[in-house]
């Protein structure tokens, strides 16, 4: 039995709007789940309180943990090797995730703090055919590099290179990079962002509140004007035929698009491109028309580059989930 405890771990991918949990057992390949949860991550007020909520209703309790998050990390000055990442301070949220203070809380022997999308990268490895969409087929090297670039709450991206047996997840803040007009109506887009917020990044655009920015551009709206819906709404709308929501959804997917290009260019990204986060699985059929793939190839010099690169869409939204329990599940293999 006291074997079977040693391999409880606690793997958690908390993002702005929500949180999952899972509970699980390591296994010699992987992991056998004990407990899953999903939950709003405002509905708590911090960390111990969500994890707390969480480990409260169940039987084992985890030695163990990665949590997979958004914000500035930093290394801290832990004497206990086993804490890793230190502290973060949560971009969406107003927490600061600091993990010795998890480790002491919760009696854990060993905490890693990880990137959210690096978490989603470690996650590729667990996709199955249902959990992916490909939109483009490419000619896709086993051994390249892949890059995520996911849009929610915010916009976020990662790399992962290596061999599979010691892949090396790269954390990015490639969301806060600036916008890039490619057209008349993106530089109109940009100049009338600019004079509202004096700078317009990627993340602006390509995010939930992006949609209402986009939303409100299509229809001729002021960017301060008041809207009577969310991001969520304007997707609704758009599929059952809206005609302001439906080239709002086109825009954005375009935007996506060309914004993986670059990323797939800036890191060659022969292993694939993936489109993750809550918004892709959620407007698959737009992502899938033909000028999605052209605006992620739209760089005349390197469109031959480009067309080797796969495009794909994860519909899998526990991705960084898994990632954060096969990291978890590692620690305490390697631990033994």
């Amino acid at each position: 039995m006291g074997s079977e405890c040693a391999r409880i771990v606690l793997a958690a991918d908390i993002g702005g709007s929500r949180a999952r949990l899972l509970l699980a057992r390591a296994t010699e390949d992987g992991w056998h789940v004990l407990r899953r949860r999903e939950t709003p991550s405002a509905a708590h007020a911090d960390v111990e309180a969500l994890i707390g909520a969480f480990l409260a209703e169940a039987e084992e309790q985890p030695v163990a943990a990665c949590i997979a998050v958004a914000g500035a990390f930093e290394k801290g000055s832990s004497a206990i090797p086993a804490i890793q990442n230190g502290r973060v301070h949560m971009t969406n949220l107003p927490w600061i995730v600091d993990g010795e203070r998890l480790g002491a809380h919760f009696g854990l022997s060993r905490v890693q703090l990880t990137n959210d999308f690096a978490a989603q990268a470690h996650g590729l490895a667990c996709l199955d055919d249902e959990g992916l969409c490909t939109l483009h087929a490419g000619e896709p090297d086993a051994a390249g590099v892949r890059a995520l670039i996911g849009a929610g709450t915010g916009l976020g991206m990662a790399v992962l290179a290596g061999a599979p047996q010691w892949p090396v997840a790269l954390a990015s803040q490639g969301g806060l990079a600036d916008f890039a007009p490619r057209d008349a109506r993106e530089l109109a887009l940009c100049e009338t962002l600019l004079a509202r917020h004096g700078r317009v990044s990627l993340e602006m655009l390509l995010s939930g509140h992006g949609i209402e920015r986009l939303y409100r551009f299509v229809s001729g709206l002021p960017p301060e004007a008041p809207l009577d819906r969310d991001a969520a709404a304007i997707a609704a709308a758009a599929l059952v035929g809206e005609a302001a929501a439906i080239e709002t959804l086109r825009f954005f997917a375009r935007l996506f698009a060309a914004a993986a290009g670059n990323l797939a260019l800036t890191v060659l990204a022969y292993g694939g491109v993936y489109l993750t986060g809550g918004i892709a699985p959620r407007i698959l059929p737009f992502l899938r028309e033909p000028g999605v793939v052209e605006a992620f190839r739209a760089h005349p010099s390197m469109g031959a580059v480009l067309a080797r690169m796969p495009l794909h869409v994860v519909r899998d939204e526990l991705l960084g989930l898994k990632g954060a329990a096969r990291i978890a599940a590692s620690m305490v293999r390697d631990a033994v």
